[in-house]
């Protein structure tokens, strides 16, 4: 074993004290003066230079303090010389001092603006993970609030200042909403402390992969361990199955969970073949324009829905809620009863009006459905973990569906997983043989590549587009393009057109994680409709309910229609132009392009 002289010794342990910070280096000094000060003082009295200690004490102090230098007149030479002495040590600890307090400053201000000190807020709502260029789950937060007082705590491993940068240039903050910036790494318990997790009413987990979402879960489980008393809500969705708490853990630890991989491929099947259904779903789920709403109408209590749908004005009836259990799009004949709360569709809480009008073109029509027009071809370009769901939803009537994809096992596997399904492998170089891809096409999905940088993959899928929209141009056509964004600001860029829809995973995750923070009682009814399973949302064909072309029809006059189909109507695209729940005595010029978004089982 290796022995160490006292002169290492003594570094190790100047070196350990001066790593532990600022104060403590501060107390060696003072230690380190007053030692000299006392030593010197010594010297003065043993030597008879002063006769009096506690003068002698004083004047060394002074000295060393104020790095005085004395003068020929001061004393005796050795007296002259041990202040000298007294005062070059002075000098060194003045300098030592000034340097030491300023970087300390210097390092707390760094601290400060790095966002590191603890949150002293109750009630409020901490948002963990931030990506700079991502403003719509604040947004939505923010037009959720109205106008009462809030407080949001945003936690990343983003500096601060560019946090506060990036939301001062592209948030409008109105003054009752404050916005906290920390930096930290939102699965460390130690970074969380800071945000005060334990008095927060709701936590929103907004990490960019499931892997970091479930070990930010774990990291807030362990704290609330500790804080008995936290009772916050934590909301999070994920992108796989294997990423889903038990239901039990979920419920008692008062978690809420969806599957955003799921309601992506689902929104982007459906809208593949239903175009302008992309609008409706952000109209759906978003806080801005219609909205979803329970609320008790006494007024209403013995009607049937049928006769309570042509009633309410500025409002849909979407559902019922009875003894606790909600049934969306209700049969027509059903009678709301004493105690019912229905989900209205309007603009905000109470904007419906309940009035009695005469709607005279209902039953003139013969009510027979009539199926949809073939859907045609359906051509998807590239391959990634939606594309599975995205078949198994798929309407049944679309004739062929193409898949443009390097991935030949995986398409080979799911050819026969879905027999139903006329599919086939588009293999070379599709570039060189785009136009006859178009040529054949009624309705394009351009999938994002998961293997890639996401704003990589964004830019491919705009090119694509752009090309695709080049030939629809150049040779007349009539096909629709859905495209998988990763990013909100690649949509901010993008072309914009009547037969594009965008489906941008981070705008559709905001939307949800916004929807379940602030409306947790409503997760039955996203579950039902982002499901395979109960009513779900659709852009159907007029051609599909008998309806005249070119027929003047009320918009109440077409609720009635519909939900004799059993049908709920929330509102039409005409012209290319969408409107949702419109007034019931609006006049539509109905046409054989125009579509109805509904809320069915099929």
């Amino acid at each position: 074993m290796k022995n160490y002289s006292y002169i290492d010794r003594f570094k190790y342990w100047l070196d350990k004290q001066m790593s532990k910070g600022t104060s403590t280096i501060i107390q060696l000094l003072t230690v380190a003066v007053i030692s000299v000060v006392l030593f010197v003082t010594t010297l003065i009295v043993l030597f008879k230079l002063r006769d009096n200690l506690f003068s002698a004490f004083w004047d060394s102090l002074a000295t060393i303090v104020n790095a005085w230098m004395p003068s020929s007149e001061d004393g005796e030479v050795g007296y002259i010389v041990l202040n000298t002495i007294t005062a070059i040590v002075g000098l060194l600890f003045t300098s030592i001092l000034i340097g030491v307090i300023s970087s300390g400053i210097e390092e707390k201000l760094d601290s400060l603006r790095k966002g590191n000190s603890v949150v002293l807020e109750r009630n409020h709502t901490v948002i963990l993970g931030y990506n700079l260029g991502e403003h719509g789950l604040l947004n939505q937060l923010i037009l959720a609030t109205g106008d009462e007082k809030r407080v949001i705590v945003i936690c990343t491993d983003i500096e601060k200042p560019d946090m506060e940068a990036d939301l001062s240039n592209n948030v409008d903050i109105p003054k009752n909403i404050e916005v906290i910036c920390r930096n930290g790494d939102i699965t460390n318990i130690n970074d969380l402390r800071c945000c005060s997790i334990e008095n927060a009413k709701l936590l929103i987990i907004n990490a960019l992969n499931d892997n970091r979402r479930i070990k930010a879960i774990l990291a807030i489980s362990a704290l609330k361990k500790e804080h008995p008393e936290c009772n916050a809500t934590i909301v999070a969705c994920v992108s796989d199955d294997k990423h889903l708490l038990p239901k039990t853990k979920i419920d008692k630890k008062n978690i809420i969970m969806l599957k955003t991989d799921d309601i992506m491929a689902k929104m982007i099947a459906h809208t593949s073949t239903e175009p302008g259904l992309s609008i409706a779903f952000k109209e759906l789920l978003n806080f801005e324009g219609n909205e979803l709403y329970f609320e008790k109408i006494d007024e209403l209590t013995g009607f049937s829905v049928l006769d309570a749908s042509a009633c309410l004005e500025d409002s849909t009836l979407a559902g019922i809620r009875h003894k606790g259990k909600i049934k969306l799009n209700p049969d027509s004949k059903t009678i709301i009863e004493e105690g019912d709360e229905l989900l209205l569709f309007e603009t905000e809480r109470n904007a419906y009006k309940i009035i009695h009008p005469e709607i005279k073109d209902v039953w003139k029509l013969e009510l027979n459905k009539v199926k949809d027009e073939k859907k045609g071809t359906v051509v998807i370009f590239g391959y990634n973990i939606l594309l599975d769901t995205i078949l198994s939803e798929v309407p049944s009537d679309v004739d062929d569906v193409i898949i443009v994809s390097k991935h030949k096992e995986e398409i080979t596997s799911l050819k026969k997983k879905y027999r139903k399904l006329h599919i086939s492998l588009f293999e070379g170089d599709y570039e060189k043989k785009l136009d006859e891809l178009a040529d054949e096409a009624e309705h394009f999905i351009l999938l994002a590549d998961r293997e890639i940088d996401k704003e990589d993959a964004d830019i491919d899928n705009i090119l694509l587009l752009l090309k695709l929209m080049d030939i629809r141009e150049r040779k007349d056509y009539g096909y629709n393009v859905t495209v998988e964004l990763n990013m909100e600001n690649s949509y901010n860029v993008a072309v914009k057109n009547n037969n594009i829809d965008y489906i941008v995973s981070s705008n559709v995750a905001s939307l949800i994680l916004a929807q379940m923070a602030e409306n947790p009682d409503f997760e039955e009814v996203l579950s039902e409709l982002l499901s395979k399973k109960g009513n779900e949302l659709y852009s159907k064909t007029v051609k599909m309910f008998n309806l005249e072309d070119n027929r003047d029809y009320s918009y109440g006059g077409l609720k009635q229609i519909l939900l004799s189909y059993d049908y709920t109507l929330l509102g039409y695209v005409h012209n290319g132009e969408i409107e949702m729940n419109p007034k019931l005595d609006t006049r539509i010029q109905i046409d054989d392009d125009d579509r109805l978004i509904v809320l069915g089982k099929n």
